[in-house]
């Protein structure tokens, strides 16, 4: 078979990226290149996602063993872009005079689109991803023939606009994250081609799980939470929900509540969760700490209702510990009730229902951990994710693109 080509195109990359979308893209590209396809990203200078500032010299470099073509970022007119974005996320209805101009004032680097134009022809497939920028909009229909998203796409505003839904309609079609995603974008813009691959993972041997030792020294039952320490994550409601059971006599005094991410607490406006003395500010912390933590949690809680994937559940998992998500979240539910992983909550009463089963029943959690570890060397070890990829693939290469799913 000869080598395949493809490029992966994302507003940023780097070494130690923890964006979700950005560390799915890299490792599946890391995966194509370890098999013997040729594979570059593409990426602009950027690194803080909320300034995008020019952090990094143009031109190429290696990053986690891939070649990396970075391209300035334009110039933005935030006077335009930040009342629209304002609008768009408020539930207002934005003109198409207005969007054009949400995207134009994105994140956009004309370089890189000078080196799409260049370069697109020689390459099998180029994916875009996510769903919300301009290097994606703007990129992906320089060559939509060739253009594949994997969009990691949210049930929010911004997916219903006629700018987004005009660039999905015209590429060659889209690699899910999950079914729930999927169907959700093919709800908004009807028989989107593509198929769910989802992301892959190298499961760690039971010798490595069991090495890992308590963070705390004091041992004490606690809640794990795991990502970005941001409203937008859900992490605000999480932490009400859990001092309102403890207030309310639901859940014992000696569970904690640990919040473990990027970004600081006080993004999360809940000051006064930190003098009580159960609620805990974790810093940054390796791997080998941050998997130690997620071993000995009793759970890890993903409160967020915007996800395509969730990494952190599957890496919980990995280490034997059960999850609880969201109810409103239609991704990580999924995962929850197709692998029996965990369980869902919507309110405080719910936090302290699912803390006390699993205090109270060691048996019934290790259950769900295990269940929850199966789903994941079923569906997500990197040889299955690889096979769903290139079943994908063929199929939005061929004549029978339009309208399949590989599941």
């Amino acid at each position: 078979m000869a080598q395949r080509r493809y490029a992966f195109i994302v507003p940023r990359y780097y070494e130690g990226i923890a964006g979700g979308a950005e560390t799915l893209v890299g490792n599946l590209a890391q995966h194509l290149k370890a098999r013997g396809d040729h594979v570059e990203v593409w990426a602009t200078c950027a690194k803080d996602n909320r300034t995008w500032e020019n952090a990094f010299p143009p031109g190429v470099s290696q990053v986690d063993g891939l070649p990396l073509i970075r391209f300035k970022v334009d110039n933005r007119d935030l006077d335009t872009w930040i009342p629209i974005q304002i609008a768009m996320h408020q539930g207002d209805e934005i003109s198409l005079d207005d969007q054009l101009a949400w995207m134009r004032e994105s994140v956009n680097s004309q370089d890189l689109y000078r080196h799409i134009a260049q370069h697109a022809s020689s390459f099998d497939a180029l994916f875009y991803g996510p769903y919300l920028f301009g290097t994606t909009l703007w990129g992906a229909l320089i060559a939509p023939e060739r253009s594949i998203l994997i969009p990691c796409l949210h049930d929010e505003p911004y997916a219903y606009q006629e700018v987004v839904a005009s660039m999905f309609r015209q590429v060659k079609g889209c690699l899910f994250n999950a079914h729930p995603e999927m169907e959700l974008a093919r709800s908004i813009y009807g028989d989107i081609p593509g198929g769910v691959v989802g992301m892959g993972f190298n499961l760690p041997k039971p010798a490595e799980v069991e090495s890992l030792e308590p963070y705390f020294e004091e041992p004490f039952p606690y809640i794990l939470y795991l990502g970005r320490k941001e409203t937008g994550k859900n992490v605000h409601l999480l932490i009400d929900s859990f001092c309102e059971a403890k207030e309310d006599g639901l859940i014992p005094d000696n569970v904690r509540l640990a919040i473990l991410g990027g970004g600081s607490f006080d993004d999360l406006h809940r000051p006064e969760a930190l003098t009580r003395g159960d609620v805990i500010d974790l810093p940054h912390v390796s791997e080998r700490d941050k998997q130690r933590l997620l071993k000995h949690a009793l759970y890890l809680c993903q409160p967020s209702t915007n996800e395509s994937f969730s990494i952190v559940i599957m890496e919980s998992w990995m280490v034997g510990t059960p999850v609880v998500v969201h109810s409103n979240c239609a991704v990580t539910r999924h995962h929850v009730v197709e692998s029996g992983g965990g369980l869902y909550f919507s309110s405080s009463q719910d936090l302290a229902g699912v803390t006390i089963y699993f205090l109270s029943d060691s048996a019934a959690r290790s259950r769900h951990a295990q269940a929850g570890a199966r789903y994941v060397a079923d569906e997500y070890a990197w040889p299955a994710v690889l096979e769903r990829f290139d079943k994908t693939l063929e199929n939005l290469c061929s004549d029978r693109a339009h309208g399949t799913v590989v599941s």
